[in-house]
């Protein structure tokens, strides 16, 4: 194999050319990450050239440009690197049997990094990229509109936690929030969530109920006043964000408010993202709106708002 460590301008010019890399830019690709995981991932200075490299095999996946041999042969090159002791490896494999499961997202926000010194750099790595980073800034997020329930409902606010993986957001609301009269109803399809978050909000348990169910046969039976979705409408196609939003809609009470989060279309980390399978319908602003207006909410009672990224979009109805 040849190698691109030596000259990485020269190579990353090489891969420009559609529709399909060379051999010997695929072959330079395996050697270049066969450097990287055999030096134990990369360092901080070397995190833009590896970020070039990634979004240029990403286009190549969309345009259908690799063979399934040549992906196979690229991906293999990292060896233990997409291994599940590291965040990407868990994405890739999936142990919980779906992209974003609670593991993941709370080991983004922990911002876990593996003790195994040989994989450490790759957790650092990827919590370098814009996606954790936007993922990990929910948690304040979701604090604020929490606490604007609170305030709004002093004698008791009543919140749906749609997806509510492992609680963390919960937990560290509540933490600040003490025993305060605030209630949340949290839906989660995966049973081994909901016994995590149960074991994680432990102190706070008279203030949470769990219900083990799937998002599309749940049937509000009481109305709240914040009706919050961090993670999970982004991977829905239209049809299915519309038919969830608009049986969420009567369960908001007056004066309360629907928030969902949704991965912005100019997300840095796609390519990324999708090179581990972790596969979202990246959404506009104008996009979130349309679906809003699509299920009968008047274009005054829609706003967009994001975390500091910009990364994660969150639209918010009125009721």
């Amino acid at each position: 194999m040849t190698t691109i460590t030596a000259c990485p301008i020269a190579f990353l010019n090489q891969t420009n050319s559609f529709p399909a890399p060379s051999a010997e830019v695929v072959d330079s690709i395996q050697a270049y990450l066969c450097h990287l995981a055999a030096q134990g991932g990369p360092q901080p200075s070397e995190y833009s050239q590896l970020n070039t490299v990634i979004d240029v095999l990403a286009e190549w996946l969309r345009k259908g440009a690799l063979t399934p041999e040549q992906w196979h042969a690229i991906r293999t090159s990292l060896g233990d690197a997409i291994s599940t002791d590291t965040i990407q490896g868990m994405a890739l494999h999936k142990p919980h049997g779906y992209a974003g499961d609670y593991e993941i997202i709370d080991r983004i926000y922990q911002y876990y990094v593996s003790d195994n010194p040989s994989l450490a750099n790759w957790d650092k790595f990827f919590h370098s990229h814009s996606a954790p980073k936007a993922v990990r800034n929910r948690v304040s997020y979701f604090l604020s509109q929490v606490w604007d329930a609170h305030l709004r409902h002093p004698q008791e606010a009543r919140i749906l936690n749609l997806a509510s993986g492992p609680g963390r957001d919960m937990y560290e609301a509540l933490k600040v929030l003490g025993k305060t009269p605030v209630y949340f109803d949290c839906l989660d399809q995966d049973k081994q969530a909901i016994d995590y978050a149960s074991r994680l909000c432990a102190d706070y348990s008279a203030q949470i109920t769990f219900f083990h169910c799937n998002v599309f046969r749940f049937k509000p039976a009481r109305s709240y006043h914040l009706i919050w979705s961090a993670g999970l409408f982004d991977y829905f196609t239209d049809a299915l964000f519309k038919r969830v939003l608009k049986r969420l809609l009567p369960a908001l009470a007056p004066g309360g408010k629907l928030v969902i989060g949704n991965f912005s279309d100019r997300n840095p980390s796609k390519g990324y993202m999708e090179l581990f399978d972790w596969i979202l319908n990246h959404r506009s602003e104008e996009h979130l709106r349309q679906l809003a207006e699509d299920c009968g909410v008047a274009p005054a009672n829609i706003a967009i708002d994001q975390e500091p990224e910009g990364v994660n979009l969150f639209l918010h109805i009125q009721g």
